[in-house]
């Protein structure tokens, strides 16, 4: 399920991503949410997590320095880039309180 975004780039400049963050109340878990960047028809995935029933309010996917699915310290963006968003999937859920309990992302983008 897309939680947020699209959101349209430009795909003549590169880019990467500095932070990333997203805000999902407490009570919501035992789901994967990950960042997804497409180009053309192509879509990859840049970072995620699985959020447990013990989670922080603000949780962070990719912060200055560190990716926390690849640890790499860059999040480089493919060539052509034209668009990311934030998505959501796991065990079957009701979706709907899922996107009631979601309360935003912090995205930046160098």
């Amino acid at each position: 399920m897309i939680l947020d975004g699209p959101f349209e780039l430009d795909p003549t400049r590169r880019y990467s991503v500095n932070s990333m963050s997203f805000k999902m109340a407490r009570r919501i878990g035992g789901i994967s949410v990950g960042l997804f960047a497409y180009f053309g028809p192509y879509v990859v995935q840049i970072s995620a997590l699985f959020l447990g029933y013990d989670h922080e309010e603000e949780v962070s996917l990719i912060k200055p320095g560190v990716n926390f699915l690849t640890m790499e310290s860059i999040s480089m963006l493919p060539p052509q880039c034209d668009g990311v968003l934030l998505a959501a999937w796991g065990e079957p859920y009701d979706w709907e309180t899922v996107k009631k309990y979601y309360h935003g992302m912090k995205l930046v983008l160098n």
